[in-house]
């Protein structure tokens, strides 16, 4: 599992049977390390997750099982899982990280 900020929406006309109902989010990982973190990930979201917002997701088969009872049959990589309310933090056991990096929203161009 990951926290990411969601950071755009996926559109995609043309899809396989088994991913039609779904809707697919672009999410910027949150890097626990120091170094900048440039890649985004396609997720799959049932949840409702809006622009901005801070969302735990999942890979692979755990991914898949959160949607379906049948994860064999969706097509999918990641999902969003939850939506992220609040994060508390022992900052003295982060090893630098800052909880406001982490909470921060990003400004808004809209």
């Amino acid at each position: 599992m990951f926290i990411g900020r969601v950071v755009g929406t996926v559109w995609a006309t043309k899809k396989v049977d088994n991913i039609k109902s779904l809707r697919f989010l672009l999410i910027h990982p949150v890097n626990i390390d120091k170094a900048p973190n440039t890649n985004v990930v396609v997720v799959a979201d049932t949840l409702g997750a809006g622009i901005g917002e801070l969302v735990i997701c999942s890979y692979g088969h755990a991914a898949r099982r959160a949607l379906t009872d049948q994860p064999n049959e969706l097509s999918i990589e990641a999902a969003v899982i939850g939506i992220v309310d609040q994060i508390e933090v022992d900052e003295t056991l982060l090893n630098g990280l800052s909880v406001e990096k982490l909470q921060h929203d990003p400004p808004s161009d809209r």
